[in-house]
């Protein structure tokens, strides 16, 4: 668990230092770092604004996308509540992990009360809710073998940061 919490840091790292860079001596650099670190096989690729780092390792994959507006993963469950409009600036798919990183206009509050009654609506059972002051709240919901956590904070530039994991149950 250590090794892949450290790997998952080197390639979020990787991905976010390279949104800015081109394919260079510097990135093949990069590649060679995260592989030796992973002990995995790595590839970088950009495009535009956006950055994917993929590892794969005898456990497993792991893909890293980053930039202004990366696409919604094709994998990504379509029972799990995203905001009417959002901008995803991650996306992380480790095994049957999933977690994106948004922002979305719309205030905390409102978010809030979406994904509360969405969620339930979706046959998901609420788990935990918890508001820690008015720039913060957690939910976590399950249905069947899955778990769906999310967080949302007010963002200082208006809006909310909307970061959701949703997890299956490996059989």
């Amino acid at each position: 668990m250590k090794s892949s919490r450290l790997t998952f840091a080197i390639a979020t790292s990787f991905a976010l230092v390279l949104a800015g860079c081109g394919k260079s001596p510097s990135q093949s650099a990069a590649e060679m770092a995260v592989a030796a670190a992973s002990g995995g096989k790595v590839q970088i690729s950009k495009s535009g604004d956006q950055s994917q780092v993929t590892i794969k390792t005898d456990q497993g994959e792991m893909k890293v996308n980053s930039g202004d507006n990366v696409p919604l993963p094709k994998d990504f469950p379509v029972d799990v509540h995203l905001p009417a409009s959002y901008t995803i600036k991650s996306a992380m798919q480790v095994g049957p992990s999933m977690v994106l990183e948004m922002h979305t206009p719309t205030a905390m509050q409102a978010i809030y009360s979406d994904y509360d009654s969405s969620m339930k609506s979706g046959g998901w059972t609420e788990a935990m809710a918890m508001q820690t002051s008015d720039k913060e709240a957690l939910l976590n919901f399950q249905k069947d073998k899955r778990n769906v956590v999310v967080s949302i904070h007010a963002s200082d530039e208006g809006g909310s940061d909307v970061h959701v994991q949703s997890t299956s149950e490996q059989q």
